[in-house]
């Protein structure tokens, strides 16, 4: 293989010419490559910004479930009505 830059014989895998010192990678195959990363970090970035907007929406361990007290409060008011009227009805 052949220096891209000064035309001197060197081995197959080297990166830098020893003669001239300039890079000796295909500019093809590097453009490619920094393609690659580059669509790779934006695919990261963009992982990243859903789960921050997941995480402020709310969406945890249990999805979107907001706690909403009414839930069990309810119940609880229910099973008190309940005795209070079972008590009033037994004692009349």
């Amino acid at each position: 293989m052949y220096c891209m830059n000064c035309g001197s014989e060197i081995g197959e895998n080297v990166d830098i010419c020893p003669f001239c010192g300039k890079s000796n990678k295909r500019p093809d195959l590097l453009t490619q490559k920094e393609k690659k990363i580059q669509d790779l970090e934006q695919k990261v970035k963009q992982l990243e910004e859903s789960l921050v907007k997941k995480e402020k929406l709310g969406g945890g361990m249990f999805g979107n479930f907001n706690f909403q007290p009414w839930i069990f409060i309810t119940p609880i008011v229910f099973v008190i009505l309940f005795f209070v009227l079972f008590f009033v009805l037994v004692s009349l």
